[in-house]
């Protein structure tokens, strides 16, 4: 018994030896993300972003900078995690998307929140969206938002 155990356990550990891939680490140092960041393209809405892991259907993970309010948004299956790295804004979470439509499958977007909690969010604060809950930058505070977004599917 104690034979087959040693085995199992050789076994276990060797397969998990084996399935790990170093060439799958992201590293980014903070002067890199500070440079990239900084010189990465606004949009319309005042909002520059680099993919720091690819975007996949079940997980993204988002450099971003805005110096403007965004659009409210919900994602129907995806659940998000900001933490903030410089600057601040006010997140309004929760209550009701104006003039919502879905712009891709599972992505709603509208031009505001009516109702919802506003959070005063700044350098380190971190917040979970759980999937289906509406969010919106209302306001940027200190001239700009500095901020990392993971994306992942939480059904």
């Amino acid at each position: 018994m104690l034979r087959l155990l040693t085995a199992t356990f050789i076994t276990i550990f060797a397969a998990s030896a084996m399935a790990q891939d170093p060439s799958q680490i992201v590293y980014f140092s903070g002067q890199q993300i500070q440079t990239d960041i900084r010189k990465a393209p606004a949009n319309e809405i005042g909002e520059s972003e680099i993919n720091l892991i690819e975007r996949t259907p079940q997980h993204a993970g988002i450099l971003l900078r805005r110096t403007k309010p965004g659009k409210a948004e919900a994602h129907t299956t995806e659940a998000d995690v900001w933490y903030v790295i410089e600057g601040g804004c006010v997140l309004t979470t929760g209550g009701s998307i104006k003039d919502g439509k879905e712009v891709r499958p599972g992505q709603i977007q509208g031009s505001e929140i009516s109702g919802g909690t506003d959070y005063k969010l700044g350098k380190g604060d971190f917040i979970r969206i759980p999937p289906g809950v509406a969010h919106w930058v209302k306001k940027i505070e200190g001239g700009e938002l500095v901020y990392t977004v993971v994306k992942y599917v939480d059904k």
